[in-house]
């Protein structure tokens, strides 16, 4: 036959070869994975611009990948960069084939680094072969795509190596050649369809994922899904706004982040790995991630996926978002799932709205009439905010005011502001600011009027005025202020949490502290770790003398007492809180430090009876009282005697 006319075969065919690999890959990227996320993409919000570098960094240096699993972590590094480096040698592959050169075109220097890459990759996808058929093969999933894939990553590199001159220095000319390049080709062709089809997707979205993360999200709590709901008389104007909050079309109605982190997913397993919830059976790459990956399951398919009683014993601790390699945010899918259940009537389960069900009836979550809050307030004459007067506004919160065991915490942090001389009241009443409502069944019914209940009582103590500082005791407290407020369109633009305010103080000079050598355990609690506080805590446990003990791998990846997305208000069967002790016991010290009164109060349930429990307030409190102790003792005769007598009485602390 004509060499010419073999020519116009040979192009013909990988033209074809090429196409039809072009639209086998668009079909099934379109139909089966992107194509019911695209619409939503106008629900990317950009927060943050500096993360698109911090994003890349990540992307490029895979630190999250290697920081959890180092060994298999530089391995998939290897095989990553073999991935980027191969793209444009492919192109100069295909283009050399279609010109007819009878070698592959040169990129210079660059040939020699992908030649030690090729061999690298080569031995990589061996060594990751070995790890998923031997070692890993009872935890990991999808072993036959995972299989053909490695293999035809193998395929690549064995037959480029083939045409190098280190290998077989084949070329692109005769047979042998032409049935290399070939192979080669036919690989390039068909593995996009087969990487649009499975979980390895990733190897195309998870970079981008990564940089959407890092900028769509600052440090802060999350607004919870249906939060925002209003309930507006006209009927159509419910339907509608129902809609957009339940999930009439079941999956298919879910936000853009949950679906795009379907696509993202490596399914590796770190995040169930992480999960504080795991023994109870809560998996958030399976009820998170891979449960939302079909957009045809409906409501109640998906409430088989994901069964109610597995979805509460979510803690919103976020561990799993902290290990995704990939950038999912597994947690905040699940918020979604149990706001979306929420409305259409499939959650929570009965024990979590039996644990806030007082608070509608008396406003507190523990039943309480106003006869503790009030015999508190008077007990240290607790000044009630004025306006004119005051220029921070101090939430005690339903714990801190009605729980005799948190009630220190209050005392301590009030005698501390007074001490550094901060204007500062409380409100004559207070009730629950929401989280046990938004948690506990209550969001369609209960949480529009009782939101905005709690924004008059607020617009009405600081006279309309939204930027004067609200100062929490309660991380949770500050959640429902200064997050689910404004998710809501209400924002108070100053809410501050007692441990960075009283941070700034000691920083300020207006607290100082003496210096006392103890070792405590650390507990750092999840809200405050979401928000970046932690090193706040960290930074008065120092300036006290104090030598703290983290517990577990928190706070880089955070340890939950189990109190967190509703876990206070009910006896999860997870019993975190128990596991969260342990750790802390294991660390050898008896007393444990932590800056949550709900934290202290889970693990008040959970400790061994030598255990003891304490706030960073009433930490602080003793040093600040030690230290001016020891500078009424130094002026000797010249102190009044009867200061004296009030500073020895001082000296006793709330704890």
């Amino acid at each position: 036959m004509d060499a010419t006319l073999l020519r116009w075969i040979e192009l013909a065919a990988i033209i074809v070869v090429g196409i039809a690999g072009a639209f086998s890959f668009g079909r099934i990227l379109w139909t089966q994975r992107i194509g019911h996320i695209w619409p939503k993409r106008g629900e990317i919000k950009i927060v943050n611009k500096a993360g698109l570098i911090t994003g890349i960094a990540e992307v490029a240096l895979q630190t999250r990948v290697i920081a959890n699993r180092p060994i298999a972590g530089i391995i998939h590094l290897v095989i990553f960069y073999g991935f980027v480096s191969f793209g444009v040698k492919s192109a100069m592959h295909v283009f050399s084939g279609i010109m007819g050169h009878t070698h592959p075109v040169s990129l210079g220097p660059v040939d020699g680094f992908l030649d030690v890459i090729s061999v690298l990759v080569f031995i990589a996808c061996v060594l990751m072969a070995i790890r998923r058929f031997v070692f890993m093969r009872d935890r990991l999933t999808h072993m036959l795509e995972s299989g053909i894939v490695l293999g035809l990553i193998s395929g690549l590199m064995v037959t480029y190596i083939l045409e190098r001159p280190f290998g077989l220095d084949l070329g692109l000319e005769g047979t042998a050649a032409k049935v290399n390049w070939w192979v080669h080709y036919l690989i390039l062709c068909g593995f996009p369809s087969l990487i649009a089809y499975g979980k390895h997707l990733h190897l195309l979205v998870a970079p981008l994922n990564v940089v959407l993360k890092h900028m769509t999200e600052l440090p802060s709590d999350r607004p919870i899904s249906g939060g925002d709901f209003e309930m507006p008389e006209d009927e159509d104007l419910f339907e509608a706004e129902y809609a957009r909050v339940g999930m009439p079309n079941g999956v298919a109605d879910f936000s853009f982040h949950s679906l795009f982190d379907t696509a993202a997913c490596i399914e590796c397993g770190r995040c169930n790995d992480a999960c504080p919830s795991a023994e109870a059976g809560l998996a958030p790459r399976d009820h998170f991630v891979l449960s939302l990956r079909d957009p045809s399951v409906d409501s109640e398919g998906l409430a088989e996926l994901i069964t109610p009683d597995i979805l509460a014993t979510c803690t919103q601790c976020r561990a799993c978002d902290t290990v995704c390699p990939v950038g999912n945010r597994p947690s905040k899918a699940g918020l979604e799932i149990r706001g979306r259940m929420s409305f259409e009537g499939m959650y929570p389960v009965p024990g979590i709205t039996e644990g806030a069900a007082p608070v509608t009836a008396t406003g507190n979550l523990f039943g309480e009439g106003p006869e503790a809050r009030e015999k508190l307030i008077a007990d240290n004459t607790i000044p009630i905010y004025d306006h004119a007067q005051h220029n921070v506004l101090l939430i005690l919160g339903c714990q801190g005011a009605n729980s005799p065991e948190l009630q220190p915490i209050v005392t301590a942090t009030t005698k501390l502001l007074e001490l550094a001389e901060v204007p500062f009241g409380v409100l004559p009443k207070e009730s629950c600011w929401g989280e046990a409502l938004v948690h506990g069944g209550g969001l369609m019914e209960d949480w529009p009027f009782w939101k905005m209940e709690r924004i008059e009582e607020l617009d009405t103590a600081l006279d309309g005025d939204r930027e004067r500082t609200i100062l929490t005791i309660c991380p949770h407290c500050r959640d429902s202020i200064g997050t689910q407020y404004a998710d809501a369109g209400e924002v108070f633009s100053s809410v501050r949490s007692h441990v960075e305010f009283l941070a700034s103080l000691v920083r300020d000079g207006k607290l100082v502290m003496e210096k006392k050598a103890e070792s405590v355990a650390t507990h750092h609690p999840c809200k405050m770790i979401h928000n970046d506080e932690s090193k706040y805590m960290d930074e008065l446990l120092d300036a006290a003398g104090v030598t703290a003990f983290t517990a577990g791998k928190s706070p880089n990846i955070p340890s939950c007492c189990g109190g967190g997305g509703g876990g206070f208000l009910w006896d999860s069967p997870a019993k975190v809180n128990r596991d969260r002790w342990d750790e802390l016991a294991a660390t050898g010290q008896k007393k444990v430090v932590t800056s949550c009164p709900g934290c202290h109060r889970m693990l008040d349930v959970a400790k061994s009876e030598d255990g003891e429990l304490t706030d960073i307030s009433n930490v602080i409190y003793d040093r600040v009282m030690a230290a001016r102790a020891a500078k009424a003792k130094s002026a000797g005769s010249q102190t009044d005697p009867s200061t004296d007598a009030q500073a020895s009485s001082d000296e006793q602390s709330p704890s």
